[in-house]
């Protein structure tokens, strides 16, 4: 089961910490750049081929120290099929290097459109025409209601994999419609999405007491958190907007349980774009990766000490 997977590379490695893969051209160093246009010319394929080599100097730096990445996949799909491929090679190279890698996706629709959404992400055993490349985990748009949401959990449950479904996101908006209450059942959307999670526990529980459906909860909102926590327990929490949304690591602890368990706290653009320009070269580029992940272990790890809830 992914989750159990990840909570046993989270006591191997003593981190938390998800490295988001959120290739943004501009802020690449120039010598990846330049090898890229060299190779295929400032075209689609160059761009592509720039984000899998800047993604594997990233994993490269990271991998021993971290037990998961996510690549978001909209900065992908900018570069069509080629974009497409370089995420795929992204998961395969993630994988080579033993870690999972969660597809920050945020899917959702009809019933029938969903379960091929799945099917892309988890693949499908029935259909020889796919690929065997799979991710671990997929975040889920839950506003289509349960018709969205079940097909993912269908597929992902033939093969242990994770679903992740938006609660309380962490940008600055969303309580425009996740907070509002409703007439009938006097809860917020976000409460009625965690009493859905929470109704599909029984056959998602691993062997560690945590469930195959998680949720995202932004580190913007800790006091929503805290009251989160409470109501889906067994749901780990993937936990966006430390580093450049400002979320608070002192208060990271109201996402986790009593056991130290249960987050999964994600960073992306203060670690990818971690060196001092686009100038920087090669060496630079990596110890700055490498330095901002081991600090940021440090800062999680520190404020769940002071909260008394770290697992080692």
């Amino acid at each position: 089961m992914f989750v159990d997977n990840y909570i046993k590379k989270v006591l191997e490695k003593k981190s938390h910490l998800c490295v988001g893969l959120d290739p943004d051209l501009r802020e690449f160093p120039n010598y990846i750049l330049n090898n890229a246009e060299e190779k295929y010319g400032k075209t689609s394929q160059g761009a592509a081929h720039a984000i899998y080599e800047f993604n594997k100097l990233v994993i490269d730096q990271v991998a021993d120290l971290i037990p998961v990445v996510k690549p978001q996949l909209a900065y992908y799909e900018v570069y069509g099929s080629a974009g497409i491929d370089a995420f795929w090679k992204t998961v395969a190279y993630a994988h080579a290097k033993d870690l999972l890698v969660i597809a920050d996706a945020k899917r959702g629709d009809i019933d029938s459109t969903s379960k091929a959404y799945a099917q892309a992400f988890f693949k499908d055993k029935n259909n020889s025409w796919q690929d065997t490349d799979k991710v671990d985990a997929v975040t889920v748009n839950p506003f289509l209601g349960r018709d969205g949401i079940d097909p993912f959990l269908e597929v992902a449950k033939e093969n242990g994999d994770g679903v992740i479904v938006l609660v309380k996101t962490s940008n600055n908006s969303s309580g425009e419609y996740q907070d509002k209450i409703t007439i009938e059942d006097k809860k917020s959307i976000s409460d009625l999405v965690c009493d859905y999670i929470a109704s599909n526990y029984p056959e998602s529980i691993g062997k560690y007491g945590y469930s195959n459906i998680g949720a995202v909860v932004g580190a913007t909102y800790p006091e929503q958190a805290r009251d989160f926590r409470k109501k889906i327990s067994k749901s780990l929490f993937l936990v966006p907007g430390i580093g450049k949304q400002g979320g608070d690591i002192e208060q990271l602890a109201n996402s986790f349980n009593e056991d130290g368990l249960g987050a999964i706290i994600s960073s992306s653009r203060a670690i990818n774009y971690a060196y001092p320009s686009v100038e920087s070269n090669d060496k630079e580029v990596k110890n700055s990766i490498r330095n901002i992940v081991i600090e940021t272990n440090q800062l999680i790890n520190e404020s769940l000490r002071r909260a008394d809830k770290l697992a080692w």
